[in-house]
């Protein structure tokens, strides 16, 4: 049955609430981990000061975000501070005035889209490209004139430039903004600060982590604060729940409530629509897109997150809790994935399920052609997947190689030969029975045939079955 936008929101606040993700001096060592593994080079140097820093952006932000969580409709909203501006089955928008005596206005978006982890966060961070999917109104008039990325700090860390046009008196707006991005693949998350930078002046590589270069002074623009972010949660493989939280200092001595109502309503609701649909363009390959998906970052979030085929020791997922994997063994990683047919290493594994019509040679025989096939049609896609890897880790014997292919050509003259039977075999539902029933009148011939056939199947799955048990006990 499918789950629902409640479900999802859910899960995404069970995640927040876990005691990782609660506590500081956890929050500390992800933040830390995160730097040193997006390090450029070995030569690059971090500070205690800066992992200080935004393990304190990164531990308030996550507050923020649970701050949603209490927030359903039969809530008392007197008591969170939030207002319901939008809610649908896909998505739903939140106002909150903020802090007494402050500037700034907070809102909420949150709700599921159809698309990989990787790729929404792709679209949410390249702002390069935000001009081909940002929301564009006339009246009242708010268009992204330009955006671009001006620092790549590191791997998960930049700073972008983000100009809006918005309506008459206003002038334009821009938006400096610093993004850090925290890989919690353990729940499938992943949370981005999104922080402007107001002050040029105190940036100090020591402190902030990046340095001026690049970054232009405001001219003859209204530069916002924003401090607030976004979290990224895997729900399936085709589909991500997302929850925006952005604290927003327009520059304004006196916003209209008809102008949150504006943003909140009109201009998130169409930004969601695109977003969407931006989504499903890459999906279908959108070529700059999947040019940008190239980057280490959204490489990292596949391989650790929807690769079928990613071992348990990956360093993705080594890296976020060192200790835990010390601590485990590679036996008892693997012990609970094991299934019959399994072919596991250190390094890799291999989980096969192949699906064929049953061909079943005679009710009082154990060899089916089904069970052969799916013998030599496992050593085909191991082959073809790993290529050489595999076999200077398993090492194919020449005897099995021999006895596989003696298999294949008693299956290849077992099915031609039937068919040249005609109707002659029986068809019962989906299970085709090979008569091996000679008549009395000439068909003693076809019965020899099918008996030495099935003799050679026989003696061969028997010969590969020894060859596999003495191999794969090497490996056990």
């Amino acid at each position: 049955m499918e789950r629902n936008i409640s479900d999802y929101r859910s899960k995404l606040d069970n995640t927040l609430a876990s005691p990782e993700l609660t506590n500081f001096g956890t929050i500390r060592t992800l933040v830390k981990n995160q730097i040193l593994q997006s390090l450029g080079s070995q030569l690059e140097e971090y500070t205690e000061n800066v992992v200080e820093k935004r393990s304190k952006e990164m531990f308030n932000f996550l507050g923020m975000l649970r701050s949603a969580s209490v927030s359903e409709k039969s809530s008392d909203e007197s008591q969170s501070g939030w207002k319901i501006k939008q809610d649908t089955d896909e998505y739903r928008v939140m106002y909150r005035e903020g802090q007494q005596g402050t500037p700034f206005h907070t809102l909420l978006v949150e709700g599921y889209v159809d698309g990989p982890l990787d790729v929404c966060l792709c679209i949410s961070c390249e702002s390069d490209l935000y001009k081909r999917w940002w929301p564009q109104t006339a009246i009242p008039t708010f268009k992204v004139v330009s955006s671009q990325c001006v620092q790549k700090v590191r791997i998960g860390e930049q700073i972008s430039l983000v100009r809006m046009k918005v309506s008459w008196p206003l002038s334009s707006r821009e938006a400096l903004v610093h993004y850090f991005a925290l890989e919690y693949f353990k729940d499938g998350l992943i949370v981005v600060l999104l922080n402007t930078i107001s002050d040029l002046e105190s940036i100090d590589k020591s402190t902030h982590g990046f340095s001026r270069d690049g970054i232009p002074d405001a001219e003859d623009v209204v530069r916002i604060d924003v401090v607030g972010g976004f979290a990224l949660q895997k729900v399936t493989a085709d589909r991500s729940y997302f929850r925006t939280i952005a604290n927003m200092d327009i520059k304004l001595d006196f916003v209209p409530p008809a102008f949150i109502n504006f943003i909140s309503r009109q201009l998130v609701g169409s930004g969601f629509k695109l977003y969407k649909k931006e989504i499903a363009s890459v999906s279908k390959g959108d070529e700059k897109f999947r040019e940008a998906l190239k980057d280490p970052m959204y490489t990292r979030i596949q391989e650790a997150l929807y690769s079928q085929n990613t071992p348990l020791d990956s360093p993705a997922l080594r890296e976020q809790n060192p200790e835990a994997h010390e601590n485990n063994s590679a036996e008892n990683a693997f012990s609970e994935r094991k299934v019959p047919g399994e072919i596991t290493e250190f390094d890799d594994i291999i989980t096969n399920e192949i699906i064929v019509e049953e061909v079943k040679i005679d009710k009082a025989n154990d060899v089916t052609c089904d069970e052969v096939e799916q013998d030599i049609r496992t050593n085909n896609d191991i082959t073809e997947h790993f290529g050489p890897k595999i076999e200077n880790k398993v090492g194919i014997s020449p005897e099995v190689r021999r006895a596989l292919g003696t298999l294949e050509k008693a299956i290849s003259v077992l099915r031609g030969y039937n068919l040249r039977k005609g109707n002659s075999g029986e068809e019962n539902g989906e299970e085709l029975i090979i008569s091996l029933e000679a008549d009395e009148t000439g068909e003693s011939n076809r019965a020899r045939v099918e008996s030495s056939v099935i003799g050679s199947i026989e003696a061969s799955s028997h010969e590969l079955k020894n060859k596999l048990d003495n191999h794969g006990s090497r490996y056990s």
